[in-house]
């Protein structure tokens, strides 16, 4: 299959111009940083040292790009404890920072050669168009910002916060378009798979040991995007040998035993799982979805009614009806900022404000959209939600039987379970007092996924080409 990219590139000066400035800065650099190790002046030495930090950074990440695409989802799930601490709650996550960077880059060389390397996708004109208005809802949501708000509640990084939200939203929706174009091969697709097989796997483990551990990022929607891979891999892929359908259906039960039986409560850790092997089952055949739906509703209103039953009682005891008040408060501030919402993280001081004694914040991403970026941000995103499954539905009927087919239809059956997920949490685009910055790296998991779809397609498009 012919290469899906050109080569990046980018102009440089005349060499001697080139060598001299960086011998003459690396020299001043030096100077200045010893003047103030020696005074003992932290702050000042890192201020100096950071560009040139960065520079390398920049240099190693234009050189190796389409590898540390690669690596993302590793930095994802296997390096929880690689932040660089802010100042703040927030850190920022190794995976956050290399993705800034990344789509940065890509952004710039795209500008400086003319050349739009963005995939063409059927969800490009709603991603983009919410993207907009997320934009715009910062600036909005402070014009219009009620004067009485106790912004002093919010303490003195409260605009940091807020761009800092917006920028971790914003990249989350580029990283689809990044994966997409540089996970061009059949054998990246597989290691971005591995990785979370792995992942998912040790996490399942430690979990139901309960190992203490500091590395991986077992948070967020992990186990909807393990178990749709391996139920994928035991259903979908053809030519599988029957010793590792077996082995992934004894890692599949596993992890259900953990999520539906150890921890049903928390209802975010395998109800999207289980939509989201109900629609792998749709995408895959019509006729076994129809039997299983009848199956679970037989087994529902029978031998599993008793178990339903207590989990609706604990999630009651637990406050999960409370949602429904704080749902109701939301929506009454909403309808005075209505157009375009309060802004990234924008509520957050309302309810301080209104509500002190109980400023909460949803758990609800569909109202964290509507709050944050108004009518219209939600209009947009309800958009984007059906152009995208539209396309993957797309990719599922036009991909032949094989591997590729199966991985899209992994993402897709995935992407209906974490849309559904929005209604139990803010898991694919985080508030900043909820999952915040910080959730950044498994946040992104399913927009990863969906970058996998885009690379599907394209290797599609590939291959009618060729």
């Amino acid at each position: 299959m012919q290469n899906l990219q050109e080569p990046i590139t980018i102009p440089w000066l005349p060499r001697p111009l080139l060598v001299g400035g960086i011998v003459g800065l690396t020299i001043l650099a030096s100077l200045a940083i010893g003047h103030f190790a020696a005074q003992g002046s932290l702050m000042m030495v890192a201020a100096l040292a950071f560009p040139s930090l960065a520079l390398m950074g920049a240099l190693f990440a234009i050189r190796y790009l389409e590898f540390l695409v690669l690596v993302l989802p590793v930095t994802a799930l296997a390096m929880r404890f690689a932040a660089i601490p802010t100042g703040t709650e927030s850190p920022l996550h190794i995976s956050l920072v290399l993705s800034l960077g990344l789509v940065g880059i890509w952004l710039v060389t795209m500008f400086t050669h003319g050349d739009w390397q963005i995939p063409k996708t059927s969800f490009n004109r709603s991603l983009f168009t919410f993207m907009a208005i997320c934009c715009i809802s910062l600036p909005w949501g402070i014009l219009w910002r009620d004067p009485i708000l106790n912004m002093a509640a919010m303490g003195n990084g409260f605009p940091i916060t807020q761009t800092a939200s917006l920028a971790s939203i914003v990249i989350s929706m580029w990283v689809p378009y990044l994966v997409g174009y540089y996970i061009d091969r059949e054998w990246k697709i597989k290691f971005y798979l591995w990785a979370f097989v792995i992942g998912g796997t040790l996490m399942t483990i430690t979990q139901i040991l309960e190992i203490e551990q500091y590395i991986l990022t077992d948070a967020g929607l992990w186990g909807l995007w393990y178990s749709a891979i391996l139920f994928s891999v035991i259903l979908v892929l053809p030519g599988v040998a029957w010793v590792w359908r077996a082995a992934c259906l004894g890692l599949l039960g596993m992890h259900m035993y953990l999520v539906v039986i150890l921890n049903s409560g928390w209802l975010s850790g395998w109800v999207p799982g289980i939509l989201g092997i109900g629609a792998i089952i749709f995408l895959y055949s019509r006729k076994y979805f129809f039997m299983l739906t009848l199956a679970l509703v037989l087994i529902g209103i029978g031998p599993a009614g008793f178990y339903i039953e207590e989990i609706i009682a604990a999630e009651t005891e637990e406050g999960g009806l409370e949602r429904l008040d704080i749902w109701e408060r939301s929506l009454g501030i909403v309808a005075q900022h209505w157009l375009f919402g309060m802004g990234p993280a924008g509520y957050a001081p309302y309810n301080m404000t209104y509500f002190p004694w109980d400023a909460r914040s949803t758990h609800n991403n569909f109202f964290d959209v509507v709050g944050q970026f108004g009518v219209l941000g939600l209009l947009a995103w309800c958009w984007f939600m059906g152009t995208s499954l539209w396309f993957g539905w797309k990719t599922v009927n036009r991909a032949p039987p094989g591997f590729l087919r199966t991985v899209a239809i992994i993402a897709t059956g995935g992407w209906v379970g974490a849309f559904a997920s929005m209604m139990l949490g803010d898991w694919i685009l985080p508030f900043a007092y909820n999952q915040g910055i910080k959730g950044y790296p498994y946040t992104v998991y399913s927009w990863i996924f969906l970058g996998l779809l885009v690379s599907v397609h394209r290797m599609l498009d590939a291959q009618d080409a060729g």
